[in-house]
């Protein structure tokens, strides 16, 4: 059961950043689920997970020069967590 909802906006240009994106998700465990709108101007990625690795995926994406920002995240209730995230 995944406890966070994270919705990250992304900035991908080709096919090689959505493999990144893969590629970076994969390395954290809890990840129940994943999927990027590419048709909304921000790309949004959704990512539902176990724990709030929202930072830490911003930065992962960031080393395979994939630029991303949290925009929210939600707990296991649904409420918002914005008041935590720094971006």
């Amino acid at each position: 059961m995944s406890g966070y909802i994270i919705i990250l906006s992304t900035v991908i240009h080709t096919p090689m950043d959505l493999q990144h994106i893969h590629q970076a998700i994969v390395t954290f465990h809890g990840v129940s689920e994943w999927s990027v709108d590419l048709e909304d101007c921000d790309q949004i990625l959704r990512v539902a997970c176990t724990e709030n690795i929202g930072l830490e995926l911003v930065k992962s994406l960031e080393r395979m020069r994939v630029s991303s920002s949290v925009l929210e995240v939600f707990d296991e209730n649904g409420i918002s967590l914005q008041n935590f995230v720094s971006t």
